[in-house]
């Protein structure tokens, strides 16, 4: 910091707090995607699981706080909800709340069952629906919103045009983890919601990527400090990898003999020896190896991009901590998920063990995310008035 001259003035607590933007809510995603991961890990250990709990526990506290002070935010200024919309950065990061709310869903789901009785189940499933209406209106009004102000020419990163439909995507990953518990007559409509919303989102990324790619041939790398921000690339063919196996997974319980088969042949009350949900489950699981392909050579991309300026690798080094780091985390954890999913439907052992390393990994990168974000606000480098600038996420002052 060169001199620091703007350090020595005071700033109140307040407003440090209304420098907190729709972007922090990444931090939520990563921790609940954490939490997540750790309860799907295939080699478990004594403790792991209340380990698990805690992470969750901590994540709903995160959540509330990080919720808490964009209100501190937005009833500080009467404008200040409106310019977070007009933002060309933050504007495309309000998402992430509903993202972060998915992960709190399926972390229930996960740690609930075995502690709550059957009101669970039911609350979960309404939850839900709401998770759902919600994530079509962000879908719809917030991208019409962004092509009527023609917000991609203020903002030329285009991964980030992903999250506005990525709520909508996550829900076939929601209904994957929640079909399996409901009874029949529920679990089908979760699974048919599920598919048709991670189809809209998953088609919808394809778009983007088709400029995310052409400006990569084109113009080459982003900035070192938009780096980070290359592992949302990850995201959309890890989550629907997953969602899809999961589902198909459901599916196999779920779904009557001869769903949809019978639509051929409806005089025909026979059972066959393959059923939907197994044809279902062999076609998700060999889509989801398809995917999971490209979503690793995606992440392969953006680690070495993000290595590379890195002094250890030759460069001139590493932009310091900000906000755009935690892109590391949550689309990398869908990753893994789907490497765990995969290793299972193809009973690899091999692939097993080597989803257990990555998730060792990618706890790893988690707390050095968190121990970088807790260094950055002490030493005044984010959250800090006359930081603004140079902050991702469009901070604001009160």
């Amino acid at each position: 910091m060169n001199g620091d001259t703007h350090h020595d003035r005071k700033v109140s607590c307040r407003e440090r707090l209304c420098q907190v933007t729709w972007g922090w809510y990444s931090m939520s995603m990563a921790t609940g995607g954490i939490a997540v991961l750790l309860y799907n890990t295939p080699h478990q250990f004594t403790g792991l699981e209340t380990i698990g709990k805690i992470v969750y526990i901590f994540n709903l506290v995160l959540f509330l706080t990080i919720t808490f002070c964009l209100s501190i935010r937005f009833l500080s200024k009467s404008s200040a909800l409106k310019e977070s919309f007009q933002h060309p950065n933050e504007t495309h990061f309000a998402g992430t709340c509903l993202l972060a709310f998915a992960t709190i869903i399926i972390g229930a789901e996960s740690y609930g069952t075995s502690s709550c009785g059957p009101w669970l189940q039911v609350a979960l499933r309404i939850v839900f629906w709401i998770y759902l209406a919600l994530a079509i209106l962000e879908a719809v009004f917030h991208n019409w919103y962004l092509y009527h102000h023609h917000m991609a020419s203020r903002q030329p990163f285009a991964l980030v045009r992903l999250l506005p439909s990525f709520p909508a995507m996550l829900s076939g990953t929601i209904a994957s983890v929640l079909a399996a518990k409901q009874p029949r007559e529920h679990a089908l409509p979760i699974l048919i919601a599920g598919t048709t919303f991670q189809g809209f989102g998953f088609l919808i990324s394809l778009f983007i990527y088709g400029e995310y790619f052409y400006r990569l041939n084109k113009s080459g790398l982003p900035q070192p400090s938009e780096r980070p921000e290359m592992f949302i690339a990850v995201g959309p063919w890890s989550f629907t990898a997953l969602a899809l196996i999961g589902m198909a997974n459901a599916a196999v319980e779920k779904f009557p003999p001869r769903y949809i088969i019978s639509y051929a042949d409806p005089s025909s009350g026979r059972t066959g020896a393959v059923t939907t949900g197994d044809i279902a489950l062999v076609i998700a699981a060999l889509a989801g190896i398809f995917l999971w392909a490209t979503a690793c050579f995606c992440l392969c991309i953006a680690i070495v991009s993000v290595l590379a300026p890195c002094r250890a690798f030759g460069g001139s080094g590493a932009p310091g901590m900000s906000l755009p780091y935690w892109s590391m985390v949550f689309p990398n954890t869908g990753f893994v998920i789907a490497t765990i999913r995969i290793g299972q439907v193809l009973q690899s052992e091999a692939v097993l063990w080597v989803s257990s390393v990555l998730t060792v990994l990618q706890v790893a990168i988690w707390l050095t995310a968190a121990l970088g974000t807790i260094w950055a606000v002490w030493s005044r480098r984010i959250l800090w008035p006359e930081k603004v600038p140079q902050e991702k996420g469009g901070d604001k002052e009160c």
